[in-house]
């Protein structure tokens, strides 16, 4: 499909995989990006030490630590028991002023293997907030843009508003110029498509979800979504749209390949799986204009102006940071986590809703889509 842009997928005998679109050869190297990036997470995570939270954190860093283990733990822990309790330790550096400490492993790995207790302290893990890149400043980048992006999904679907609806014409005249215009025209004329902006105006950069419906339940893909957190509108809607295409393809290639969806290794895409249907895109555009304003400062879309943003709002965070190399390339893997934010992206279990960014809507979360994962991939 040529006018289409191309997919990737990149596995191993682990059923480690990554995918990948783009044109050109694009497509093969964020999908050989992804693959290493899920290969590392899953299999190559190490403990540093065992101890306590306080063995490097500060009593406030511990704390914050403390009060989200509180609330995705398993069976429920109390405050002073998990202050007590020994936790497999990994080095990370504190986005504040880059000192070294060290915070719980199981923050960090996707499997569970080897964490013992710690794995019923956090037991929902996903790739919220990791990267990996050939170069560090661009690998910390792209961490703390995809764990950003991940906080305003989460609050555009627990809240259901928005701040901007983007209309299925306004979609197809921002991207003329566009090689993606090709794909959101055959989408709009196949179905129905509507994006939303759901960026945060205390952060810079505009965050774009896209969703597609399709009402003939004969068709393989009935609901499918993608999302961007990018500098401008039009390349978020960009690659938003690209995202969507990547999840179409794989959605229906696999049903018609007659796959078995209970096969599916990642809980997030099965549960996107029994989400394919058109009342989920009513579901998910079925929202309001949030009361906040649209308006934000001209600031540069960089990693400077992320961390401070996060700083304004008091929000403490960390990066593990691990250098590497494949075939005698430098690389470096990444991840940022912060307690103070939504640690992993399952809403409905497990999680720390009360946390230092969820404060200013809490009284705006729908209690029936609290109880329901977003529909996601």
């Amino acid at each position: 499909m040529l006018d289409f842009p191309s997919c990737t997928e990149v596995s191993d005998a682990w059923s480690v995989a990554g995918s990948g679109i783009g044109s050109g050869s694009n497509s093969l190297k964020t999908a050989l990006g992804e693959y290493y990036e899920r290969k590392h997470f899953y299999t190559e995570i190490l403990s540093d030490t065992q101890n306590k939270l306080t063995y490097s954190l500060r009593p406030d860093e511990a704390y914050q630590f403390v009060h989200a283990f509180s609330q995705t733990s398993y069976p429920t822990r109390q405050l002073d028991n998990l202050l007590e309790h020994t936790y497999h330790l990994t080095k990370v550096i504190r986005i504040s002023d880059l000192t070294e400490c060290y915070i719980p492993t199981a923050c960090l790995s996707l499997t569970h293997y080897g964490l013992g207790e710690d794995n019923t302290i956090y037991p929902l893990r996903d790739t919220c907030g990791c990267s990996f890149h050939w170069d560090a400043k661009k690998a910390i980048f792209c961490a703390l843009k995809e764990c950003l992006e991940r906080q305003f999904l989460n609050r555009f679907w627990l809240t259901a508003h928005y701040q901007k609806r983007i209309s299925a014409q306004s979609i197809i005249d921002q991207l003329t110029k566009s090689n993606i215009l090709a794909l959101a025209s055959s989408l709009n004329k196949a179905g129905d498509i509507i994006a939303f902006d759901i960026s945060d105006p205390s952060f810079p950069g505009r965050c774009i979800i896209a969703c597609y419906g399709q009402k003939n339940r004969s068709h393989h893909v009935n609901y499918c979504t993608g999302m961007a957190y990018s500098d401008t509108q039009t390349h978020a809607l960009e690659k938003a749209f690209e995202e969507l295409w990547q999840t179409y393809r794989f959605m229906d290639l696999f049903t018609h390949c007659k796959g078995d969806k209970n096969t599916l290794n990642d809980p997030y895409l099965k549960h996107f799986f029994n989400c394919n249907t058109y009342e989920s895109f009513k579901e998910i555009t079925s929202c309001e204009a949030g009361c906040r304003s649209t308006s934000q400062l001209a600031r540069r879309f960089t990693t400077n102006e992320l961390l401070n943003s996060l700083a304004h709002q008091k929000i403490q965070g960390y990066l593990y940071l691990k250098p590497s190399h494949i075939e005698d390339k430098r690389c470096v893997f990444c991840k940022f986590i912060s307690p103070q934010l939504f640690m992993h992206m399952n809403n409905s279990r497990h999680i720390n809703l009360d946390n230092d960014y969820s404060a200013i809507f809490q009284g705006d979360i729908l209690p029936s889509r609290q109880t329901n994962m977003v529909p996601f991939p």
